[in-house]
């Protein structure tokens, strides 16, 4: 009885469309928008007596569709992606901290959960 060994031989090229497909986009977005619900449900808000705008900060995530220039193989390839990122003013602030306002780093812990949970 013959032996088949089964083989692949990757195409770069159809690998390259595949991760610059609508597809990927599909499923960066989706994956940005998980840990986006995370990062709301775990930022800060501030007591509406002492700060003119509670909830500023939890209401101001976004995830935003991008193409990445990724390097391979000594070259940049353009890659599907997107970048969850908070527009609020104060942002800066709440993720590593300064004299007024202490470190929360929400990203960080809402990735960290985000990879927890996948586990």
């Amino acid at each position: 009885m013959a032996r088949y060994r089964s083989t692949y031989t990757g195409r770069y090229e159809a690998i390259g469309k595949l991760l610059r497909s609508p597809g990927a986009q599909r499923a960066t977005i989706q994956a940005a928008t998980r840990v986006m619900s995370i990062a709301q449900f775990m930022s800060p808000t501030g007591d509406p007596a002492e700060d003119r705008h509670p909830g500023l900060y939890r209401s101001s995530f976004v995830v935003v569709p991008i193409t990445k220039n990724v390097r391979f193989k000594g070259r940049g390839r353009m890659r599907a992606s997107a970048r969850l990122m908070n527009t609020a003013r104060h942002a800066v602030a709440v993720e590593y901290g300064n004299g007024k306002v202490q470190r929360y780093a929400v990203l960080r812990s809402a990735l960290d959960a985000a990879r927890i949970s996948d586990g």
